[in-house]
């Protein structure tokens, strides 16, 4: 199963959660609120989470007014790993450039023809519901490394020994007064 995630600026709640009330009405599953607070690394981790997980992702902006950190760092990890993204305009303004090819919607007018809009071009309720979850890594693992040779833990000490020995002959040196200080 896949959700709607859904990124808004705090001025925005009671329009975001009406918007979340709506969506979950037609039967479509939300993810908006994340637990952490904005900005941290767990927070981070988690929007990456749900990001990854989603089958689109609505964010909630006022082009007039100034972007929240959190909303950049969504719009960013939506694009990367290829989600469709649409933008729910509260005020007029120019959109930044990282969702130059995300589907704006303009919701500063009517909000019931607005959010049909929206609907349209989102994926069904069912279609979100059968489909798979995506698999969530931290990170890609990485290639275990050849064991290593006996003759390699040889050559360590080796090298080691040298040293030492090099180390006590400067040491004698010193000490006899062949190496002047």
């Amino acid at each position: 199963m896949q959700h709607l995630y859904i990124s808004y600026p705090p001025n925005e709640y009671e329009f975001a959660h009406r918007l979340v009330d709506n969506l979950q009405a037609l039967g479509y599953p939300v993810f908006v609120d994340a637990v952490s607070e904005t900005g941290t690394p767990p927070w981070a981790a988690e929007t990456h989470r749900a990001i990854r997980t989603c089958g689109a992702v609505i964010l909630i902006l006022g082009l007039a007014e100034r972007r929240p950190t959190g909303i950049r760092h969504e719009g960013v990890s939506a694009n990367r790993q290829e989600k469709p993204v649409f933008v729910a305009i509260r005020s007029p303004g120019d959109l930044p450039r990282y969702l130059a090819h995300a589907t704006s919607i303009d919701f500063s007018g009517d909000y019931d023809s607005a959010f049909q809009e929206l609907v349209a071009h989102l994926p069904s309720a069912p279609a979100l519901l059968t489909a798979p979850s995506l698999p969530w890594q931290r990170h890609p693992r990485r290639r275990a490394a050849p064991p290593r040779s006996p003759g390699h833990y040889r050559r360590i000490v080796w090298w080691l020994a040298v040293a030492a020995m090099i180390i006590a002959c400067i040491t004698i040196g010193i000490v006899v007064g062949a190496i002047p200080v």
